[in-house]
């Protein structure tokens, strides 16, 4: 029978010791491979990884109601938590916004989202009222309708209790132009 594909069938060779070897490395390589994707997929080992798994509470947990008069944390801060529906003056009604702001503990947090006009080249602005007349916060983010404002720091505002959107065709002066939305915490 004639060796078409130089295989050498017929001389009976075994295969040579160094080939062996490096047929057995393979088979390791292999071994130790689908086994590192298997425990890493499957997360088996000794819980020392840094995985976190999620696993559904017991059906049979009942809700708690906690003191919120009281402060849980133990040396934590307690923060007044207030919310705003503003009020459109201007546009009948087109316009809206909400405000929540939380302080206490020296820090101030205001947020601000509002369903507003393009303002086409102008700028809204958020003013705070108190007893000593309006004080402007900052000026909105957004396009087209969608605009926001987002304030953290030090609390110089907990005192105010009128909140205000503007229409700003300058950014010059400190005085409100025309005022869009108004609301009270």
């Amino acid at each position: 029978m004639r060796d078409l594909a130089n295989q050498n069938f017929a001389s009976g060779k075994l295969p040579t010791r160094s080939t062996a070897i490096i047929r057995v490395l393979i088979v390791l390589l292999v071994i130790g491979g689908v086994s590192y994707l298997v425990r890493g997929k499957f997360n088996f080992g000794d819980g020392a990884s840094s995985s976190v798994v999620l696993q559904e509470a017991p059906r049979s947990l009942t809700p708690v109601d906690i003191d919120t008069g009281q402060n849980v944390t133990e040396g934590g801060v307690d923060l007044t938590t207030q919310s705003a529906t503003l009020t459109d003056i201007r546009y009948g009604g087109g316009a809206k916004a909400t405000a929540v702001r939380s302080f206490g503990g020296g820090v101030y947090i205001l947020s601000i989202d509002a369903t507003l006009p393009d303002p086409k080249g102008n700028s809204y602005a958020v003013w705070l009222v108190g007893d000593e007349g309006p004080i402007l916060v900052d000026y909105m983010g957004g396009t087209k309708t969608s605009w926001s404002l987002r304030l953290r720091g030090p609390d110089r505002y907990s005192g105010m209790s009128g909140i205000w959107i503007t229409l700003e065709r300058t950014k010059e002066d400190v005085e409100p132009e025309e005022r869009i939305l108004e609301g009270s915490f």
